[in-house]
């Protein structure tokens, strides 16, 4: 019972310090990002109500990027101020161990790494997905100022366009061919000089080209001046963007990744980020059993102090796991170990600390 009520007792001083960081840590960061943007923001066409829907789109993403700074800051307060109030004295005089008393706050890292992941898969990519197309579609518009070279477009079911040069404005493609495909490879074929979009008909017309039929093993060819083709897809949607993994969930992401290898198409930095997404929630656990030691050490520094060594765990934890990331993507390490890197080495870093305190 004694355990039980002490328990609830370090899950308020965790709770506190951990909203404060949250929201903190989130605001700092979102107005950083906010001002980096800010010259977008005011030469935006977009009404207010839009640009307001996308800035308050945006509040989730940083959130979740912020848990485990407020994870530490949480915990290191919860343990400076549990010495600094003389409770520390008191609890050991009571005769708990010092492991007793940090151990609730390991089940508080463990219950937001599980907070975390479910917001991960949950709330973030519906909002930061919601949030890029506010931003790609009425704030900084592409198809507005764009221009493509070399693209290659999946435009329907077995139907490929690939065109040197593409400005979505005007809705122009320049040396366009358009490939209908069947099990055998390529069945129908248009290659021109240009193709432009017809609001009127809804449809791509080819203009200056030839019109070519595979048929076993022969190619039938017949040149055409205009040429309508069923390519309906609008410029604005033909628009080639790389899908960011933190617009899927996992599920998605796993989902997206072998559709992708199927096509041919690189996934090494897609399996690096798919693995991130198994191993960043458990970076609240790590940061939390790292920053236990830590504050042991800080014992009764200011609280000023305490923020000042959280941050800079953090942005040194963020280093580490960056690093990781590059050396996954450049297919120097295997995506799991790029993922896990930073929580493995400190975790490691952690447990060597608290067995040296506990000696």
């Amino acid at each position: 019972m004694t355990l039980s009520i002490f328990s609830r007792y370090m899950l308020k001083r965790f709770a506190k310090p951990f909203l404060f960081g949250l929201g903190l840590f989130a605001v700092l960061i979102f107005l950083g990002d906010m001002f980096d943007k800010m010259q977008y923001l005011m030469r935006s066409k977009a009404s207010m109500w839009v640009v307001l829907q996308y800035l308050w789109l945006e509040v989730p993403y940083w959130a979740v990027r912020t848990i485990p700074m407020a994870t530490l800051l949480a915990t290191l307060v919860a343990i400076t101020g549990f010495i600094q109030s003389g409770e520390w004295l008191a609890v050991q005089s009571c005769g708990f161990e010092t492991k007793t008393f940090w151990k609730p706050l390991l089940w508080c890292a463990l219950a937001v790494t599980a907070l975390s992941f479910v917001a991960q898969e949950t709330v973030l990519p519906a909002c930061y997905h919601r949030s890029r197309q506010l931003w790609r579609d009425r704030i900084h518009p592409e198809w507005e100022w764009d221009l493509y070279y070399d693209i290659a477009l999946l435009v329907g079911p077995n139907r490929f366009m690939s065109a040197k040069m593409f400005l979505p404005k005007d809705g122009v493609l320049s040396r366009p061919v358009l490939d209908d495909m069947d099990a055998q490879g390529v069945a129908y074929q248009l290659d021109a000089r240009e193709a432009r979009w017809d609001a009127a008909l809804g449809r791509w017309v080819f203009l200056s080209g030839v019109e070519r039929v595979f048929s076993s093993g022969q190619v039938r060819e017949r040149p055409f001046v205009e040429k309508v083709s069923e390519v309906d897809v609008a410029p604005r949607n033909l628009i080639p963007r790389t899908t960011n993994p933190d617009e899927m969930s996992l599920r998605e992401l796993r989902r997206y990744i072998q559709r992708m290898r199927r096509m041919g198409v690189p996934v090494t930095t897609l399996e690096v980020a798919a693995q991130g997404k198994l191993a960043y929630p458990f970076t609240n656990l790590v940061i939390c059993a790292l920053g236990i030691p830590v504050a042991l050490r800080l014992r009764r520094s200011h609280k000023v102090a305490t923020f000042c060594v959280a941050l800079a765990l953090s942005f040194l934890f963020l280093w580490v796991s960056e690093l990781g990331r590059a050396l996954g993507n450049s297919d120097w390490l295997p995506p799991v170990a790029a993922a896990w890197s930073a929580n493995l080495v400190f975790a490691g870093l952690a447990g060597w600390l608290i067995k040296r305190w506990e000696a």
